[in-house]
């Protein structure tokens, strides 16, 4: 059985982002226009690419709550 990698303390952030808009991480990916993947691995911190944290952090905070990541 695989083990879950830890959030890092973004992923922290952009799960409580997720949860309040019932998104799921397929649904930011699309929105974000990335893989699905990448947005687990950059909450896990295994993507340290700054182009995927900008494209999330650009969907997160372009939508309606002004609290977002």
């Amino acid at each position: 059985m695989p083990r879950k990698r830890p959030l890092t303390e973004l992923g922290i952030q952009i799960r409580a982002d997720l949860d309040r808009r019932g998104w799921t991480q397929r649904d930011l990916a699309d929105k974000c226009g990335v893989n699905y993947r990448v947005i687990n691995d950059v909450m896990t911190g295994y993507n340290k690419n700054p182009e995927n944290i900008a494209k999330i952090k650009e969907c997160l905070s372009c939508r309606e709550e002004k609290d977002a990541v």
